[in-house]
């Protein structure tokens, strides 16, 4: 009776060892499953915060304020109004704000005001801070020429550039 208790006990604690090393084998896969899902997780949060930036700046160029009456396109003419308002500086939930023109391809990049907007590159209307993500979309910059009494819209390919502050 004594032989077959002390098997009966030893069978036991194998049990019992085997248990606590398969609960501990699931405790380590759950600790390596989470941690492999929370580098997922920053990278998401890192290309959604990219995406919010950039409909962000699609919206700004579509605003009444900017806008030329198409999508993606904006009214040189209201920019450089706009430009001269400090009421405006902090008008849109946006860390820095500049409108380039891309093609024709400048050669050097000259701030724009009302006496050389025809020949400038850039238009800043909130100065970027460089500690901020800056994303931008390609928008038309469309302003009114006259040629031989006819009015008409001259529009050059810019790029709308914002400054988004990054989360941790």
């Amino acid at each position: 009776m004594r032989k077959i208790n002390k098997k009966s006990q030893l069978k036991i604690q194998e049990m019992s060892f085997m248990l606590l090393a398969l609960i501990l084998f699931f405790v380590i896969a759950g600790l390596f499953y989470i941690s492999l899902s929370a580098s997922g997780l920053k990278k998401q949060a890192s290309i959604l915060q990219q995406e919010q930036a950039i409909t962000l700046i699609s919206k700004l160029a579509n605003s009444p304020e900017l806008s030329c009456g198409k999508s993606l396109c904006i009214d040189v003419d209201k920019l450089l109004v706009l430009k001269d308002r400090k009421a405006y500086q902090g008008f849109w939930d946006i860390e820095g704000l500049r409108i380039m023109k891309v093609y024709p391809y400048p050669t050097q990049e000259i701030e724009c005001n009302a006496g050389n907007y025809d020949k400038c590159t850039v238009f800043t209307i909130k100065e970027l801070n460089q500690s901020y993500l800056e994303e931008g979309t390609f928008v038309s910059l469309c302003r009114k020429e006259t040629k031989d009494k006819i009015v008409y819209d001259k529009c050059e390919i810019g790029k709308i550039l914002g400054g988004i502050k990054i989360r941790q």
